[in-house]
């Protein structure tokens, strides 16, 4: 497989444990010539993954700052686009470890604003730039389609993402841009052990239906001798590693799911062989979804 001569986007770059950045440098690797964006916040981070990679490109690109996307687009002006992906999402506390009822109006609203509107705010400053034939591809996850308690109203904003991909699927197929999902099993990322080191900071959202499913592993992990002394960062890491076994069991193939599982597939519905593919969900989770009920852990 082969992406010389083609040029990706990638944002939602963090740090070098983001799916978002094993992503960019796949493609890096196959050729492409990539631009990454990223948020002033992760400017520390994001710099060391520059500094390593002088081939790749990067420049702050807030997906909710319309002066940021016009800078950050009108690069390509020039260079017109053959990938683009969108690896953005994020929820407030509260979406995580309330009652859906409970949920907050700005949280969810939120939620939904920067984990699914995104993606059409993304195309619609993309498009004048889409090569033909161009491939747009989001990051989902299962809880879209299923009731995930420990997921929250994330899931809800990650149904309303693949309705998106659907959508933009439509609009944009005419000039031969194919849009689509990838939703992988439970992988370990900054932003899900930002889920769990919620409930380790609010004992009183264990209380919840999602909490029950955090409070076994956390009450194991209080037990074991290990993790007495960790720090927080350890100890999420430690529960998140058990969610992981825990969906790898279910699986028709017992395996857990990578940045490097996401990245194989983002590969290929950047490359040409994915061509005619547009508006769908692949699922990359070692067969659970089809094979068995999904575990509440």
């Amino acid at each position: 497989m082969n992406l010389s001569n083609k040029t990706a986007v990638v944002l939602g770059v963090a740090d070098k444990s983001s799916i978002a950045w094993a992503i960019a440098d796949r493609f890096q690797q196959y050729g492409a010539k990539v631009y990454i964006g990223y948020q002033q916040k992760f400017f520390a981070r994001v710099r060391l993954l520059l500094l390593e990679h002088p081939n790749v490109e990067g420049a702050r690109c807030d997906v909710m700052n319309d002066e940021e996307m016009n800078a950050f687009f009108g690069r390509f002006q020039t260079q017109p686009i053959d990938a683009l992906v969108h690896c953005l999402a994020y929820g407030p506390p509260d979406v995580f470890t309330s009652k859906p009822s409970e949920v907050r109006g700005d949280s969810f609203a939120q939620t939904l604003a920067i984990s699914a509107h995104s993606l059409l705010r993304v195309a619609g400053y993309a498009k004048p730039y889409l090569r033909q034939w161009a491939s747009v591809m989001t990051l989902s996850y299962q809880a879209s389609s299923q009731a995930q308690p420990f997921y929250g109203m994330m899931g809800v904003a990650k149904s309303t993402l693949e309705s998106c991909v659907r959508y933009l699927a439509i609009e944009l197929g005419p000039q031969r841009v194919r849009v689509n999902a990838i939703s992988p099993g439970p992988i370990e990322t900054p932003a899900a052990l930002g889920e769990v080191l919620a409930f380790l900071r609010d004992p009183s959202a264990l209380d919840t239906e999602a909490g029950k499913v955090f409070k076994v592993l956390i009450d194991r992990m209080r037990s074991d001798p290990a993790l007495a002394d960790a720090d927080e960062i350890t100890r999420a890491r430690a529960i998140w590693s058990k969610v992981q076994e825990r969906f790898a069991k279910e699986a028709a193939m017992p395996e857990i799911i990578t940045q490097d599982d996401v990245a194989d597939a983002a590969l290929f519905l950047a490359s040409d062989l994915s061509r005619k593919i547009s508006g769908q969900v692949l699922l990359i989770d070692g067969g659970m979804s089809s094979s068995r009920m999904m575990p509440m852990i």
